[in-house]
């Protein structure tokens, strides 16, 4: 009897966890066309090309030219080998690390605020802007923070109960996540906060006697972080600190991006949503006058992230992340603030006006609560007319432009271009020194004219894709008419075939 009865509660237990990863895994499906979308972000088809091009036996930060860490690139390429080399496979391995990072929220905002708190910040964050989108496109940023995530639930859990493998595992994940972005760097000062934290209160509790024994679990984390780090970056040849770092902080970067206010961008990133910014004021004033034990992690984070983003160039729109977290994880303590005042008997007559002014800080978050969650079908119909728009509307000039490049494929070794997700379709390769042709590498001169031109001359290739950098192709202008014959111009886009390829393909035909 009471094996079936631990059998039966093992398995409530285990509907329950799986319950909220599998609602937002379908919530994603059913809202994004991840199948049918030709790209959501250029950006993917440097992720998917650096991968097919590692797969291929090129080798990253040598052959590959890469300012970010190896990770999602090695584990993408071999997730090809299993399901295919298709951005349908590659977008579903991107929702994976997504709902490894909507599960590991849930689970930290269940411990530190209830269960209803958890699901209502949950849902917030699935709704945030953007993140959706994030969720199933091939970048490394979602995945890098669902790393991370991981890592903080894990120090959530050695909060309740301090047990030493916990900081080791959590010390690995957060090295996995700076070596697929190195973004999350920010996190090592705020996950050492927690397991410092955590050693002064059991000082504290045993009679303040042997603090290097209790502080020994913060050792455990470090060490583990540093061996986990060095070993991938060994062996994947990612300790080359020229193309990851001076790559992305080096001074002819902020020189390029000098002109970008900060301020500005940070502003605007949490006027996306703004109800959120509402929601989290009345969590964070909720933090200091509550007599309950709230965790002030999230407020330290967002401090934390909004402080180097203020400083930091260039600032991209799937950074919002880094700041939708915490603000959600902190809109939730509002939300139970919120939840509150609705157990009050007739709670809805404090917001009729003449009770206005009697309004207590519970009802001022019941209020923003009520405006968040009226505004969601808004954020959702937003987010439909922009896959409508966005990424609809361009699909018939995406694949004119892929058959051009069909129709040369035979005859093609490399296929020179600032849009590789062209390359990625067409099982074409792009040389691996321009597989990340970025804006950031192009405006910080990582990448200059001089070298594009001798690439040129050097692979020769036998059709050229350019659209995303006009500048970039009226540099080159010269070396395509003297080359190449251009098939197709529409005024965005351009394909070019060597000359002599050309001719031949017009005589075959």
């Amino acid at each position: 009897m009471s094996y079936k009865l631990s059998l039966q509660s093992l398995m409530r237990s285990l509907s329950f966890h799986l319950l909220v990863p599998a609602l937002f895994v379908g919530f994603a499906l059913f809202l994004m066309p991840v199948e049918q979308a030709f790209q959501f972000d250029p950006d993917e088809g440097l992720e998917l090309i650096k991968a097919s091009l590692y797969s291929e036996g090129f080798t990253l930060y040598t052959q590959i030219w890469n300012d970010q860490p190896p990770l999602l690139t090695v584990l993408l390429s071999y997730w090809f080998s299993l399901f295919g080399k298709s951005i349908f496979a590659a977008r579903l391995l991107i929702l994976s690390f997504a709902t490894v990072l909507i599960w590991s929220f849930f689970q930290t905002l269940r411990i530190t605020l209830g269960i209803l708190p958890a699901i209502v910040g949950t849902l917030l964050l699935s709704v945030s802007c953007n993140f959706l989108r994030l969720s199933v496109s091939v970048m490394f940023g979602l995945p890098s923070l669902a790393l991370a995530m991981l890592s903080i639930y894990t120090l959530i859990l050695y909060q309740q109960k301090p047990r030493f493998y916990l900081p080791i595992l959590s010390g690995i994940l957060i090295a996995l996540s700076l070596q697929t972005k190195l973004f999350t760097v920010i996190f090592l000062p705020l996950l050492m906060f927690i397991l410092i934290e955590v050693a002064l209160k059991r000082w504290q509790k045993k009679g303040k006697v042997n603090l290097p024994f209790y502080l020994s679990h913060t050792l455990l984390w470090l060490v583990s972080l540093l061996i986990s780090f060095t070993l991938i970056g060994v062996l994947f040849n990612s300790l080359n600190f020229d193309q990851l770092l001076q790559s992305n902080l080096g001074n002819n970067v902020k020189t390029a991006f000098h002109k970008d206010n900060n301020f500005i961008i940070v502003l605007v990133l949490f006027l996306q949503d703004f109800d959120y910014v509402l929601l989290a004021i009345a969590g964070i004033i909720a933090l200091f006058k509550s007599k309950e034990s709230y965790n002030k992690f999230p407020l330290i984070w967002l401090i934390t992230v909004t402080g180097v983003l203020l400083n930091y160039k260039p600032i991209w729109y799937h950074y919002y992340p880094l700041l939708s977290l915490p603000l959600t994880w902190l809109a939730a303590y509002g939300a139970k603030l919120a939840f509150e005042h609705f157990q009050k008997k007739n709670w809805y007559a404090d917001f009729k006006l003449q009770n206005l002014k009697k309004l207590t800080l519970s009802g001022f978050a019941a209020a923003f609560f009520i405006f968040s969650i009226v505004v969601i079908p808004l954020k959702l119909t937003i987010l439909q007319l922009q896959v409508a728009s966005n990424f609809g509307i361009d699909d018939f000039k995406n694949t004119e432009v892929t058959e051009h490049v069909l129709n040369y494929k035979q005859s093609t070794e490399w296929l020179f271009t600032d849009l590789p997700v062209y390359a990625f379709y067409t099982g074409l390769n792009v040389p691996p020194e321009i597989a990340v042709l970025s804006t950031k590498r192009l405006e910080s001169g990582n990448l200059t004219v001089t070298q594009v031109r001798s690439l040129l001359k050097k692979y020769r290739p036998e059709q050229v894709v350019l659209g995303r950098f006009p500048k970039l192709r009226r540099q080159v202008r010269t070396d395509l008419n003297e080359n190449y014959s251009k098939t197709y111009d529409d005024g965005i886009i351009a394909h070019y075939v060597l000359k002599k390829i050309g001719r031949v393909n017009e005589a075959q035909n």
